[in-house]
């Protein structure tokens, strides 16, 4: 009776005792469409001061595999890729923000590549999308020479959050 007592007692130990594991419980990095905004200085820049994003993110944390810190190259789930690729951008882009623990960390346009118009921001081409992977790159179609693009794309709360899961590349 003793033996199955502490049996008992030890197993209901163990499952309280025992830590929820949780994909994103170091924190989540989300990519929200953004509903309101202004731009600077008649640019693609937008000031991040007046964005009002959606309510629910388009990406969220699980549907992000990996994010690559060389290439800027975030890896989604195959349903993820397909909200992307279902996108609809005009060819002045659709705008979107990176948030770390619901905290804007930078903004950038899903900016297609059949678009004439140049944008000296951070953009995403959903239609160069290769293996469910989709590029931030800074500039469409490239950087010019002199433009300064601030780049956060591998700011540390992002990163951090990334190796803590162990899904950085």
């Amino acid at each position: 009776m003793k033996a199955k007592y502490y049996l008992w007692a030890s197993l209901i130990i163990l499952i309280v005792s025992c830590k929820k594991i949780n994909i994103g419980e170091n924190g989540t990095v989300d990519l929200f469409l953004i509903e309101k905004y202004e731009k600077l200085h008649q640019s693609c820049q937008i000031d991040e001061k007046t964005v009002k994003t959606e309510n629910e993110p388009l990406l969220s944390y699980k549907d992000f595999e990996s994010y690559d810190n060389e290439t800027f190259t975030f890896k989604l789930t195959s349903e993820a890729a397909e909200k992307v690729k279902n996108l609809k951008p005009s060819v002045f882009g659709l705008p979107f923000a990176i948030k770390a623990n619901d905290e804007l960390i930078y903004t950038g346009y899903f900016w297609p590549s059949y678009s004439s118009a140049s944008c000296a921001w951070v953009i995403i081409d959903p239609i160069m999308m290769q293996n469910n992977q989709i590029k931030l790159q800074l500039g469409y179609p490239g950087q010019f020479e002199g433009q300064t693009i601030p780049d956060k794309r591998n700011d540390d709360r992002i990163i951090s959050i990334f190796r803590k899961d162990k899904k950085l590349r």
